[in-house]
């Protein structure tokens, strides 16, 4: 019994060990491609030139961690690389420890693990460019696998521990509730999860979750019309939503578990079918309970809330458990030496094909000529402006990818977009210069809104002004240019006292 204990914890160790491996690869090759930032991380580096109780109709936990880390690391490509491999890396660990808690067995959880590398929002998408969706599925992976603990085991720590998942959850991202609820419901309807809820020590559960929380709730229900402009993220129809939205609903759901469903019914076809014969305790149960509210939850928030369109990057931290229910469908002893290397090296080449075809995205545009936004040459675009003669600053723009990045290359500003009421910040700053910046292919002349915000703000005629062009090559591009319109305008700290900072 002992050998076998250690065995196990052998094989977890080396698991983990390789999943670390994986992630601190990916952070050498981001640190490696390119010094630009993509538009989620370009957004962190605008939201992260402060430390504020609220920002967006996004929760702010994400930027309070980014914020911290440009403290230690410097406003980098490392700084952001590293939280976000973190994340994931701590989120497969946390769901292969539930893995492992259902399905009682390590082999088999370390599959369902590595079935999270066949959904391409996960594997692909969270690498590329995701911030709140990225903490929110770390978030949900943790409260699954605490739920699970303290319901084994309903001690002060493991609530404690469970107030401090819950409050993360509520700081990560707005969808969040939306998985508790259906934890909530999965959990209520049996007994087991009754005892955990309906405990006295779920006030302290709560109450730690308030306290961490706290201050971003409060700062919300200041700032209602923020929070309520999410819901403009839905498209509404007044004739045939429901059907619009119930086709998006199964669609993407579909979307977002292929190709992992595909490689499932090539190896384990027999998952499809009546369970073979799994145990029918509690896990088992949760499960199916779990993803039975799930689905009316879904259905309700189409046909309640008129949702016509539902994008799958948002089913994340819903059918991320997916893996973990199909696997406790299979007995272990029907998962042979065979079907795990064929699973096992499946997943490992998906691994280095996503870990090649980032580096491609970047590098092999030459090939493609289809260019990311790795590729924009903001270093050289920002040397140009400096030798214009401006360095130091406000930089406005209505895109934050462009905002984010010339603010890291011309580090002596500061970086504001309109509609997010950060003006009122830069009111001290002393600043008397601004720099007006657009994409003249996304817009030859200044967008309208931007041309709005400069002179309602700053109390002048943008027609006035002159635009300078700054063109250069793409990173890694033979022929294909970019050009990047400036306008450089004369602004008064003084002017920006009227407006309301989020």
């Amino acid at each position: 019994m002992a050998t076998l204990q250690t065995d196990r914890k052998d094989l977890t160790l080396k698991f983990l060990f390789f999943l670390g491996c994986y992630f601190t690869l990916h952070i050498i090759l981001r640190v490696t491609l390119s010094d630009s930032f993509d538009y989620d991380e370009a957004e962190q580096i605008v939201l992260g030139q402060w430390l504020l109780p609220g920002y967006t109709d996004q929760p702010p936990l994400y930027t309070w961690i980014q914020y911290s880390l440009f403290q230690l690391f410097g406003k980098t490509v490392f700084a952001v690389s590293l939280f976000k491999n973190t994340l994931l890396f701590l989120t497969y660990c946390t769901f292969y420890f539930s893995a492992r808690h259902i399905v009682k067995n390590n082999r088999t959880a370390i599959l369902a693990t590595l079935s999270l590398l066949l959904i391409p929002q996960i594997a692909w998408e969270s690498q590329r460019d995701m911030t709140h969706t990225t903490l929110v599925l770390f978030a949900a992976s943790t409260t699954l696998l605490q739920a699970l603990r303290t319901i084994r085991n309903q001690s002060v720590i493991n609530y404690c521990l469970l107030g401090l998942v819950l409050g993360i959850g509520i700081l990560a991202k707005a969808n969040y509730t939306l998985f508790l609820v259906v934890l909530i419901l999965a959990l209520i309807t049996l007994a087991e999860g009754r005892r955990l809820l309906f405990s006295k020590k779920m006030l302290l559960s709560l109450s730690i979750a308030l306290a961490v929380s706290g201050s971003y709730l409060l700062w919300i229900s200041g700032h209602l019309d923020i929070s309520l402009s999410a819901t403009e993220k839905f498209t509404r129809l007044d004739n045939n939503y429901p059907w619009r939205g119930l086709r998006s609903l199964s669609s993407n759901s579909l979307l977002f578990l292929t190709p992992l469903w595909i490689v499932y019914l090539l190896i384990f076809p027999k998952g499809f079918l009546k369970s073979q014969g799994v145990n029918k305790g509690f896990d088992t149960r949760f499960l199916k309970n779990y993803f039975l509210f799930l689905g009316f939850v879904l259905l309700g928030m189409v046909l309640v809330m008129q949702v016509a369109y539902v994008k799958d990057r948002w089913l994340q931290p819903l059918l991320f458990v997916t893996p973990i229910f199909f696997f406790n469908r299979i007995p272990p002893h029907s998962i042979t030496p065979r079907k795990f290397k064929i699973f096992l090296t499946i997943t490992t080449i998906t691994a280095m094909a996503i870990y090649l075809a980032l580096t491609f995205r970047v590098m092999g545009v030459s090939y493609t000529k289809n260019f990311c936004r790795l590729n924009f040459p903001f270093r050289i675009m920002a040397e140009d402006i400096r030798n214009s003669g401006f360095s130091r600053g406000l930089i406005i723009s209505d895109n934050r990818f462009i905002a984010g990045n010339m603010h890291i290359q011309l580090p002596d500003t500061i970086a504001l977009i309109p509609g997010y009421n950060f003006e009122s910040l830069t009111k001290d700053s002393g600043y008397t210069t601004a720099a007006i910046m657009w994409d003249i292919f996304a817009s030859p002349y200044i967008p309208p809104k931007l041309a709005d915000f400069v002179e309602k703000s700053y109390n002048i005629k943008v027609s006035d002004y002159p635009v300078k062009y700054y063109e250069h090559l793409y990173k890694h591009a033979k022929t294909t240019k970019v050009v990047l319109a400036v306008m450089q305008i004369p602004v008064q700290p003084e002017t920006t006292e009227g407006s309301t900072t989020k």
